[in-house]
């Protein structure tokens, strides 16, 4: 059985590895028979082996290991790192009959024979399956649909569904954190403008032991905590959900991907993490350097309104009370 072989970047976050998943649900619809092997130095496996389209997950660290991952009789590689000569080097010793990678003017873009050139401002996500699509034609938020719809098939628990999904995480840390009382002041803003009976939930991690506490404390009926949810329990929420807001954190790129209308919050314009889409808004501080919680709730609830304007699928959303 001839390999495909993907070389994901060395990055360790959770979103880092959301963003690939797409690709490597497009290339198993393309070569479903083939060994499907995704190579990384990090240890970040488990994001990996319970996908269905992976066959084999490899932890490599050596250049020699990097190499012996491509067998001779593979039918592509594709790599998605963007800032490494190694990988075109690997590819150039290998030659397997597809070579795929990012152009960023290096010696090793003469290694390939499909490229695609990397642009900081374009979304991550959809920069590799515009990798892919250098070789053949297909539509990428499509891909991202029907990847995040076979990944939810997977959940081991119920997920109910809701109106609003909220996101306040941000492993990165606190200047990648619109406060949970901005999200709750939100929330109140959108029962004014979707109708009083609007369902919300808060998807929380560990990392976010206060806003667990604050929400609990609450007691409001219509807040729902989705906690430590997995990634198929999180796309079933998502893909059910009328609206997504989240903070630049992992999950808002299942949000991302699923399609629909989606607001991200961020500390400062952020395009290689934003993909732009019709039904999709970005918000940004007013001023350059002011911090991220000096959005007002407002201006979010403005974005929200104009995504939902925005999509392109028809959505019920709540009659107002």
């Amino acid at each position: 059985m001839p390999d495909t072989v993907v070389y994901i970047r060395s990055q360790p976050r959770y979103g880092d590895q959301v963003v690939a998943f797409p690709t490597l649900y497009q290339l198993k619809q393309w070569w479903p028979s083939q060994r499907l092997r995704v190579v990384a130095r990090d240890d970040v496996g488990r994001y990996y082996t319970s996908l269905p389209w992976v066959d084999e997950f490899v932890r490599v660290s050596s250049f020699r290991e990097h190499v012996r991952c491509l067998p001779a009789r593979a039918n592509a590689s594709i790599n998605l790192h963007h800032s490494s000569e190694r990988y075109g080097l690997v590819s150039m010793l290998r030659r397997p009959a597809l070579r795929m990678g990012f152009r960023n003017n290096r010696l090793s873009d003469r290694a390939w024979t499909h490229s695609h050139p990397k642009n900081i401002g374009e979304y991550i996500g959809l920069a590799n399956l515009r990798l892919l699509g250098t070789y053949r034609s297909f539509d990428p938020h499509q891909a991202a649909l029907n990847c995040f719809r076979e990944i939810a098939e997977q959940r081991k628990r119920p997920v109910a569904p809701v109106d609003v999904v909220m996101v306040p995480g941000g492993g990165s840390g606190p200047f990648k954190r619109w406060s949970i009382a901005h999200y709750i002041r939100l929330a109140d803003l959108l029962k004014t403008s979707l109708g009083r009976g609007t369902q919300f939930s808060f998807v929380l991690g560990p990392d976010e032991a206060a806003e667990l506490e604050l929400i609990n404390s609450l007691r409001r009926p219509e807040f729902r905590i989705e906690y430590c949810r997995t990634i198929p329990e999180l796309s079933a929420l998502m893909l059910r959900a009328r609206l997504i807001v989240a903070n630049d954190c992992g999950p808002s790129h299942i949000a991302q991907g699923v399609g629909v209308p989606y607001v991200g919050v961020f500390n400062e314009p952020n395009p290689e993490w934003f993909w732009q889409r019709p039904g999709a808004v970005d918000v940004v501080p007013d001023v350059a350097g002011a911090g991220i919680n000096s959005i007002a709730p407002e201006k979010v609830l403005a974005a929200c309104m104009g995504a939902l304007a925005a999509d392109p699928v028809d959505r019920v959303l709540p009659v107002a009370a």
